[in-house]
């Protein structure tokens, strides 16, 4: 992100997919007041890192595409976050059912 300040729609839009946008503005909704802040500064903190992280990702995407299959130390770091991702998107369906 560039030096302007975050905004809840600026978090928003920085985030990677539509289910953890939705997550995000349902915390932010949802938080008390006292705990909102603390609930942004979690936000900022994920579209930092994911940021932060875009060229690592890039180079995973490149090692896809040569050999077919995600380095084996990393895989098992993937397959965690997709299945806590998947476990999320569950219940906030669920939750919205």
């Amino acid at each position: 992100m560039s030096e302007t300040p975050w905004s809840i729609d600026s978090i928003a839009h920085a985030l990677p997919h539509p289910v953890t946008r939705q997550k995000f503005l349902t915390e932010v909704n949802l938080a008390p007041v006292d705990q909102l802040q603390a609930v942004i500064d979690k936000w900022v903190r994920f579209v930092t890192e994911w940021e932060a992280g875009r060229a690592r990702n890039e180079q995973l995407r490149d090692y896809f595409k040569v050999h077919g299959h995600l380095p084996a130390d990393y895989e098992a770091t993937l397959i965690d976050v997709t299945d806590r991702i998947q476990a999320d998107a569950e219940r906030a369906r669920r939750g919205a059912a």
